[in-house]
């Protein structure tokens, strides 16, 4: 039988370490849910890009962003991974949840370009400093010719877009809320009112699911006391 000898260095030093684990163990715990967040920020970037119109990356790169673990108490460590709202942008919040959107208003098709993938076209945004034609504030007996007066003076100016506030019918059919554009006498609504409607696309779900089911979190955390340990025994 072979003698078993225990190195008094050795066990003082293994000593120290089980005395510091807990202080060294926070920044490990810390590091894994920081991992893993931004593992899941990469798996939102391809679930929202590979079911959604994308018309700027750099927009979904800054709009999907990371809260760090700190390294405090383990039992407080949290890690965050998700949208950011905007003053003007949800951050997806719609479409994780499938509710209709907080947005009215819609730029179309023909906003821009005749490509829906396309970013608008300037003259379909709505700018606070323009002033655009109402055919309820022209003349007219009824809507028919507050329209067609309203159409006549437009093909004076060099700008030929107006607006329907509400639903509005002549002889050229049903308008509407939206903005048009009139060019070479033909009528095309850039930008429309009164859509909120949203595709429910759960994204971030996806991204956690599929981050559940491919991802080793022991593993991480063994490859993190394994550095710690490496270094303390330096």
């Amino acid at each position: 039988m072979n003698d078993f000898t225990i190195d008094q260095h050795d066990l003082k030093q293994l000593e120290r370490f089980f005395r510091d684990s807990p202080k060294l163990l926070k920044p490990v715990t810390a590091n894994v849910l920081t991992s893993l967040a931004f593992d899941n920020r990469k798996l939102n970037i391809r679930n929202i890009e590979s079911s959604m119109i994308i018309r700027n990356r750099k927009f979904v790169e800054s709009s999907l962003q990371v809260q760090k673990a700190r390294s405090g108490s383990i039992d407080s460590q949290i890690a965050l991974s998700g949208s950011v709202n905007r003053p003007r942008f949800t951050g997806w919040e719609e479409q994780q949840e499938g509710k209709p959107s907080h947005t009215k208003r819609a730029v179309t098709t023909a906003g821009r370009g005749g490509n829906r993938k396309n970013v608008a076209m300037s003259k379909a945004r709505l700018k606070s400093s323009k002033q655009f034609y109402k055919p309820q504030q022209l003349q007219g007996k009824d809507n028919t010719s507050k329209f067609s007066f309203m159409l006549r003076v437009i093909g004076s100016h060099s700008d030929s877009r107006f607006i329907i506030t509400y639903p509005f019918q002549t002889k050229h059919g049903l308008y509407r809320p939206g903005l048009y554009s009139m060019l070479n006498k033909r009528i095309r609504k850039l930008q429309s009112f009164n859509s909120n409607k949203s595709t429910h696309i759960p994204w971030a779900t996806k991204s956690i699911q599929q981050q559940k089911f491919n991802t080793n979190i022991m593993q991480k955390y063994r490859d993190g006391v394994n550095h710690i340990v490496a270094k303390y025994n330096k």
